[in-house]
């Protein structure tokens, strides 16, 4: 049965750094606006826009494997810090083929939770691959991206 992704932003940082690093190449021009000047470098491509891999976001997520499996076509600007684990809660007592079958078979409704990292490049990037996918869970995850801050500037300046 599907159990739908719920995502929680526990915490964002990074903006100052990444305003800072970002003035570094035009050093002693004139800058009216840090956030004109992202949108400018965000819309020329990624080799511009890599200071914005330096605003961070961590998150803790609850989804089924098969969008795990998903989830990790985005290993760049992702990191995983820590998932649940069933052998170490509910499976405690199994070992050995006993262990591998009953989590096999618990694979297809098995909701694991996981906190990771992202950059905002990681982040603009999979909202303009998975925007539109037809899996449900990556437009949940593209809704949650909609709510950070900053998102019109950092991750879709392109967006009207």
């Amino acid at each position: 049965m599907y159990r739908p992704l719920e995502i929680e932003t526990l915490e964002i940082a990074g903006f100052g750094p990444t305003f800072e690093a970002m003035r570094l190449p035009i050093k002693g021009k004139a800058i009216h606006s840090d956030k004109e000047l992202a949108k400018k470098l965000i819309r020329r491509g990624d080799s511009h826009a890599k200071c914005i891999r330096g605003i961070t976001v961590w998150a803790k997520m609850s989804f089924q494997v098969g969008w795990m499996i998903e989830l990790d076509t985005y290993r760049i600007g992702r990191e995983v810090l820590s998932t649940s684990s069933s052998m170490h809660n509910e499976l405690k007592e199994l070992s050995g083929v006993d262990l591998i079958e009953q989590k096999q078979n618990d694979l297809p409704d098995k909701v694991y939770t996981q906190i990771c990292t992202f950059s905002y490049q990681t982040l603009r990037r999979i909202w303009k691959e998975r925007r539109k996918h037809k899996h449900l869970d990556w437009q949940l995850f593209c809704d949650w991206i909609e709510t950070l801050p900053e998102f019109d500037t950092l991750i879709i300046p392109e967006k009207k």
